[in-house]
This record gives C-alpha cells, structure tokens and sequence, in this order.
C-alpha cells in the first residue's frame, strides 16, 4: 500500500468497522446491563447521598412526622482508561495491515467487557466502604442496633444459597423497620457453573428418598463472571436491590471509544518512531453502594 493520507484514513475507517462490531458484540455478552446500576457522570466525581433507611408510611395523625433521615454520602472521583496498539509502517507499506483488523475488533470487544472486569475487581477487592470506612464484607456492621452481616466463608450450596436469601430478605435497618431487599442474581466463576444451575435452573430437586419442586428455579438470575478465577475461583455473590438501588454501581463518564491521532503520514510520531498508533479511551468508575445489596461467600480456592 502506498503510504499516504488518503489510504490511511480508509485503512483507519476499515479498523474502526471492526472495533464497532467487536464492541457490538461485547456488549451482548457482558454482564453489565444485568447486574449493575448504571448512573451517568457529567463531571470528574459525583457525590453520591445514599440513605441509610427509607422512611415508612403511617397512619397520618395530627401534623406530618418528618423523618429524619440518616444519610452517607460517597464522593466517586472517575478514573481514565486506554487502551493503545501499534503497527509498523512497513506492515502498511507491505499490505500486511489486514493482519491487525482482528485486533481491532479485539479492542472493541475488550472495551464493551471493561466496565465488567471493573466491578468484579470491586466485588473482590476487600476495600472499605466510603461511608463508615468499615470493610465492606464482614459479619459485625450495624444500622442503628441491628446487625447487616453479608459475608460467609461456606461453599455455595442450596443451604447456603437459601441462608443467604434469607439473610438478605430479612435485613433491618436503622429504624427498626425492614429494608426490604429483593435478591435479583447470583454470580459466581466457572468452578461453580454447575452448582450454581443446579441451584437455579432445575425443575426438581433430591430431598431423602423423594423428589420434590426446585423452589429456587428461577428464583434470581445466574450469571457467570470469568473474572472469578484463580484465588478467587469459589466467591459467590448474592445481588440485591430496593427502590432502584443496586449494589454494584458503574459510574459512567465517557464510553469507550475508538481514537487516533497517530495515522497521519506525516506527523512527528510516524516520522520518529516509523510505526503508526490506534487505541480506545473512557472515564468512569465502578464502586459498591450499599453492604445489604450485596452478600458474599467468600472460600478460598
């Protein structure tokens, strides 16, 4: 191919086809859109005032009861991410550049399936919740005098699976009032594909010497992360919601998109380096909201 700006621009316009399909297609495998909310960002952060207990209708008698509502407030700065790939002007010059149109379709796949590696990153990263600044899984967090535990260190199993449901359905907060949580999906890795189907897909179920109806099927959604791999092969996780209010939140600020500044011929990089530069770029964030909207099995490998 000859070098000039003209071939570059549709070998570049040929690249980003690819990139939009890659990406088209990424996005109707993630796992974003099922499990997260997602909230849109037009600044570098957002404060996010998350209420710790939601106030409860009464029998209206005199003058209105106002609540007094304990709030936290969470500040979530947005964080950049790129993504950047090379290609040496003599695989231009050559005709070889058709080689790099799978990689391109690659990176779009890639940056559809970003935003989910970032929120199983956080569902496994043991960090501190923003609002009392107490690790985020545990066992001894309290609103008011009750107690929210959302970890486990058991197996997935149906025993466990149902404690948890339970656990979660049961929560009640700082006024003494239930919370109300609506388990919506159960995510875990590839080790527990099996166990986590038998759980929530079956029609039936083992019981002694009899069979009886799975009342689990259907129950919550199963969704299967392959970031739980590795150390973190047998975490599970129940997800829940109320009033809107998820769990796992992906700030969105920028959605990746496909970049180049790089093809022209004649810049000083080309000249410089003799390669010639394409890649992806997005803001936003991903983050836990609240400790009773997601409980975790948490077993070592």
């Amino acid at each position: 191919m000859d070098i000039n700006r003209a071939n570059i621009e549709v070998m570049f316009q040929e690249f980003k086809v690819e990139y939009t399909a890659g990406f088209n297609a990424g996005t109707e495998r993630r796992i974003l859109d099922s499990v997260a909310q997602i909230v849109p960002s037009t600044g570098s952060s957002v404060v996010h005032a998350w209420l710790n207990q939601n106030p409860k209708m009464r029998e209206w008698i005199g003058d209105r009861l106002v609540n007094n509502i304990q709030s936290d407030n969470m500040t979530i700065t947005n964080k950049k991410y790129e993504n950047t790939i090379e290609i040496p002007r003599e695989d231009i010059e050559d005709d070889q550049h058709g080689l790099y149109r799978p990689l391109a379709r690659l990176m779009g796949e890639e940056a559809a399936a970003h935003p989910d590696e970032l929120l199983v990153d956080e569902m496994v990263a043991d960090n501190n919740w923003g609002a009392d600044a107490a690790a985020f899984f545990g066992t001894t967090r309290t609103y008011g005098s009750n107690t929210i535990s959302n970890q486990t260190t058991v197996a997935l199993s149906e025993t466990t699976f149902n404690t948890a449901v339970k656990t979660m359905s049961s929560y009640i907060g700082h006024k003494d009032n239930p919370l109300n949580v609506r388990p919506y999906a159960l995510v875990f890795g590839p080790a527990l594909r099996t166990t986590a189907f038998d759980i929530l897909k079956n029609d039936f179920r083992a019981e002694s010497s009899a069979t009886v109806m799975n009342v689990n099927r259907g129950l919550v959604e199963p969704i299967m992360s392959s970031r739980l791999v590795g150390t973190y092969a047998n975490y599970w996780y129940l997800l829940g919601e109320v009033g809107g209010i998820r769990g796992v939140v992906y700030q969105q600020r920028q959605m990746a998109e496909f970049q180049s500044s790089r093809l022209n011929p004649d810049s000083d990089y080309v000249f410089e380096t003799d390669k010639f530069q394409m890649g992806t770029r997005s803001r936003g964030r991903a983050f836990l909201s609240l400790p009773h909207l997601i409980y975790r099995g948490k077993v070592a490998a």
